[in-house]
């Protein structure tokens, strides 16, 4: 297994934000981040700086719209997401920034398949992986992809 390391806390606490941060003038990072810009949520590539909006609006489509809770987000830009994952886990890089595994993925939705595959197949030539985890999901997080602990470590900027 690859390190990995799990960047967790509660909604809206800064975690996208603080890894935008970390990874502005870094080179060996690669892999999405899902910040919140102007009160919206994008998916933003983090070697092509390319930032596409996440976030399903009333002129979107029921059928192209994946939700979870009060939340809507747009399928083809989660499709482009897999896309930056795939292909950056075979890049020469550190870091491997999956930025967030929630409910989605743990219904075969969002990032999933690519991050199941990173993560349960471990394919991936990236030997450092952090992922981010809303802190009351961590536990699932753990059993969806049965990991333990003893592999990884905890992140946090603060």
């Amino acid at each position: 297994m690859k390190k990995l390391f799990i960047y967790t806390g509660p909604v809206r606490s800064g975690k996208s934000s603080r890894l935008l941060s970390f990874v502005q003038n870094k080179k060996d990072v690669c892999g999405i981040l899902s910040p919140v810009i102007d009160g919206k949520k994008y998916l933003y590539d983090i070697s092509s700086r390319e930032r596409r909006l996440l976030e399903a609006d009333s002129q979107d489509k029921e059928a192209d719209i994946a939700a979870i809770g009060k939340y809507k987000f747009k399928k083809k830009v989660f499709d482009w997401g897999r896309d930056v994952l795939k292909k950056a886990s075979t890049q020469n890089h550190t870091y491997l920034i999956i930025d967030e595994i929630g409910q989605l993925e743990f219904k075969g939705k969002g990032f999933s398949p690519t991050v199941d595959v990173i993560l349960i197949n471990n394919n991936s030539s990236i030997p450092q992986i952090i992922v981010v985890v809303r802190d009351r999901l961590v536990n699932q997080f753990l059993e969806h992809y049965k990991l333990n602990l003893e592999n990884i470590e905890f992140f946090n900027f603060d």
